[in-house]
């Protein structure tokens, strides 16, 4: 190969290299710990979401998030949901409609959920 062409191609090699990383599915900027707003009550509660799909639940007595996943605009929590009778597997899905590094909305089929980021 020529000079010439071996610019190019490498040229290519970057330019593909940086058209891939724009369209990563980063979850970074959803990593934190999410408070519920309004909380309804002077103790707050909401969710964490950490590296390796680990999440945890903040003072909710009766659910227990376990694992997340966000793939394009949906964000999929699972865990347990507890109940005097019975513990239930679960999986709630909901549509991200806008992220910040302060704040977090996201729709169920029921309603519109406002979070903050602590």
């Amino acid at each position: 190969m020529t000079k010439l062409h071996n610019n190019i191609l490498s040229f290519l090699v970057v330019v593909g290299l940086f058209a891939v990383s724009g369209c990563s599915d980063d979850v970074a900027e959803y990593m934190g710990t999410w408070r519920r707003i309004p909380a309804g009550d002077s103790i707050y509660r909401g969710f964490t979401l950490g590296g390796n799909g680990i999440a945890a639940s903040v003072n909710l007595s009766t659910t227990q998030y376990n694992t997340w996943h966000r793939k394009r605009d949906t964000l999929c929590l699972s865990g347990k949901r507890f109940t005097d009778t019975s513990v239930v597997a679960f999986t709630d899905t909901f549509l991200v409609k806008k992220i910040t590094h302060d704040s977090l909305v996201l729709l169920s089929d029921k309603e519109k959920l406002r979070f903050a980021r602590e």
